[in-house]
């Protein structure tokens, strides 16, 4: 019965990759992936009761869309434009604005699948991966948080990602998604590890960091002049003063681990055993390892330890590419439905400031 099943499931796999690549034929590699990646972004929504009006962050972004310059009211956001001002040029503002980054929340996804194949996947395991993706507080915030930003910079960090090999889109897309959220900052010495094929090599690194600077060096004039005519933006100063720093110590190891564990659940367990069984020697490995200790070390000045954790998604991606290398493809591809299918008895939560969140319902909470 055993080997009656096994052989239905991988005669399954089979037929699923027929059908996508029938679809992807005629569709187009790309706008085949939008269009799964739509219908994942509406299920997700209703999958955790997502809203459609702004809430919490949300709000303040939604109201920087109506004029991203207005220095009249005080919006602790301010810095971070490039959404909003997205907003504004489109047309997309006020309520409106919560279709901006769900536009490039569906974009993103889209990217996953893409960047997957390119990768190396099949069609059933690239689109695997994007289902423990879009089914993970990385696509769920956005959902039941609209307004938040987030996924707009996770567009733009993939498509730096995705154009290693051109210099200038790449530090483009880079630049853009600190303009987003300052938070993808910390995530450029894992970019720069990966244009080098793992490790940085001669002196690439520099030219590319001189191209983000000089990239960046409007922002930074723009950052200073937020600072000077609106008092309530948040600093540099804010997130490293004592008592912003103090407050994200109190979270603690134990609440930290659960934050953590949030954002992939029961596939951070996938994503450990191309990494076991590759070793340190796996640059796979070394740079994963960059990659979470970088984003590790925002949680010294940010509480929210499972949306500062969401920015781990390339670890996601390419260690669920990279498991068919080690346990063959079908397998690999068993493995990720299997965590997909195990994490609906676990409910979808974050962790912020050492508190659980159920994702279903934390909409209501911040409303009340």
């Amino acid at each position: 019965m055993t080997l009656l099943q096994n052989s239905m499931l991988l005669a399954w796999i089979d037929r699923t990759d027929t059908v996508l690549e029938g679809w992807y034929g005629r569709m187009g590699s790309w706008l085949g992936s939008l269009v799964v990646a739509l219908i994942l972004v509406f299920i997700v929504h209703r999958y955790v009761q997502g809203g459609f009006e702004p809430i919490s962050h949300g709000t303040y972004y939604a109201a920087l869309s109506q004029d991203p310059f207005d220095t009249g009211v005080v919006n602790p956001f301010r810095g971070r434009v490039l959404a909003p001002l997205i907003g504004w040029l489109t047309g997309l503002r006020g309520a409106w604005f919560v279709l901006v980054p769900w536009v490039f929340l569906v974009g993103f996804l889209a990217q996953v699948n893409v960047w997957c194949r390119i990768q190396g996947a099949t069609p059933t395991h690239a689109l695997a991966v994007v289902l423990a993706i879009a089914f993970s507080p990385v696509a769920m915030h956005a959902l039941v948080g609209p307004g938040f930003v987030d996924a707009v910079s996770y567009f733009l960090l993939a498509a730096a990602f995705m154009n290693l090999d051109r210099t200038v889109v790449t530090c483009a897309c880079m630049a853009l998604a600190v303009m987003t959220h300052e938070a993808t900052i910390v995530l450029i010495p894992a970019w720069l590890l990966a244009a080098g094929g793992g490790w940085v090599v001669g002196k690439a690194w520099l030219k590319r960091m001189l191209i983000v600077a000089v990239m960046l060096l409007p922002y930074a004039l723009y950052r200073s002049w937020v600072l000077r005519v609106d008092p309530g933006a948040l600093s540099t100063a804010h997130y490293f003063s004592v008592r912003n720093v103090q407050s994200c110590l109190d979270v603690g190891p134990w609440a930290t681990l659960v934050g953590i564990f949030a954002v992939f659940r029961l596939h951070w367990l996938i994503v450990m055993i191309p990494f076991i069984m590759g070793g340190w020697k796996s640059l796979q490995f070394r740079w994963s390892f960059v990659v979470i200790l970088s984003i590790g070390s925002t949680l010294f000045i940010a509480f929210d330890t499972t949306r500062m954790f969401c920015w781990a998604f390339p670890v996601m991606a390419l260690a669920g590419v990279d498991l068919a290398k080690h346990i063959g493809r079908k397998a690999a591809v068993l493995l990720l439905i299997g965590a997909w299918l195990l994490n609906f008895l676990v409910a979808p939560y974050t962790t912020t400031g050492g508190v659980s969140y159920r994702l279903n319902g934390i909409r209501s909470y911040v409303q009340d």
